[in-house]
């Protein structure tokens, strides 16, 4: 009998020492299981702040544009006040007076032309950009009427000064330098628009990337559980640069692949073949896969 009882107890005990194995075992999954969860959840919401602070910068540049087109057609109606001021006394003009009114309309010339350039980049860059916001486009209209406004009342203002016997010529010129500044302009804009669409990657195995000075390891416990993230002064010079607008996919031709920077999970897709394989990374959403980072690192196996 009592042969009996410690074979139970043996028995028992394994049978407990199991369990206790196995609740850590499942304690542990579950552990790892939530970590990703909010691993991933983070990761999401970066992407999400990103994109939503990008959204902020546009919209304020575009209110600055705004604000610098009202500011000019308060300098015009000011400089039309002076010349109808000057043109009603119903004296002859003296010389520097008409000197000073061509000088005037030139400066109106150039920035009329200047706002209209202005308004129809905004009207063009927010349809590229898909924002719809109401009160803002609102804005734009009102902004567009009023230019139209004011140039009704430079054309009667110019048909009175041709009554004067004001060239018509001078009257519609423009200075020279509106040319260099639509030039400078036209050049700002592509550099920003090749800026906002340039972006880099780079692809290799953990010690070619390591050596390369692209990632290093971090978090873990005692060496063990470390992950790979980008360091903070990577080398530059080993990514390849693209233009976002027509880079849509990667060869990368290896059996394991992870993102080691951040981009949102559905921006993207591992085109995997029969052998399992993952021939390459496809882009879904070339806006939203790189709306985290312009930074794109693949570490492969």
């Amino acid at each position: 009998m009592a042969n009996v009882l410690e074979i139970n107890k043996s028995t028992m005990n394994r049978i407990l020492v199991i369990a206790s194995m196995a609740l850590v075992i499942l304690a542990t999954s579950c552990k790892e299981k939530e970590l990703k969860q909010i691993e991933l959840l983070n990761k999401e919401n970066a992407a999400l702040r990103a994109e939503s602070e990008a959204k902020d910068s546009t919209i304020n540049g575009y209110f600055q544009i705004l604000n610098e087109i009202e500011s000019s057609l308060a300098l015009i109606k000011e400089k039309e006040n002076i010349i109808s001021k000057n043109t009603t006394a119903g004296n002859e003009l003296k010389k520097d007076t008409r000197e000073q009114i061509n000088d005037d309309i030139k400066t109106i010339n150039e920035l009329m032309t200047k706002n209209k350039r202005s308004i129809q980049y905004l009207n063009k860059m927010l349809k590229e950009s898909n924002l719809k916001i109401s009160e803002f486009e609102k804005m734009i209209a009102q902004t567009n009427q009023t230019i139209q406004e004011r140039d009704a009342e430079i054309s009667v203002l110019k048909d009175k000064l041709t009554q004067m016997n004001f060239s018509i010529t001078v009257l519609n010129a423009k200075v020279d330098t509106l040319k260099t500044e639509k030039a400078q302009l036209t050049e700002t804009v592509s550099k920003q628009v090749e800026t906002i669409n340039t972006a880099y990657y780079a692809f290799g195995t953990q010690k070619e990337l390591e050596l390369n000075k692209i990632i290093d390891k971090t978090g873990g416990f005692l060496g063990l559980g470390k992950s790979s993230k980008l360091k903070n002064d990577f080398n530059t010079s080993y990514f390849t640069k693209v233009d976002i607008t027509k880079f849509s996919s990667i060869p990368l031709s290896s059996k394991k692949v992870k993102l080691v920077t951040n981009h949102p999970t559905d921006s993207y897709k591992l085109v995997t073949n029969a052998q399992g394989v993952v021939e390459k990374l496809e882009i879904l959403d070339a806006n939203k896969f790189w709306s985290a980072s312009k930074y794109l690192v693949v570490l492969v196996e």
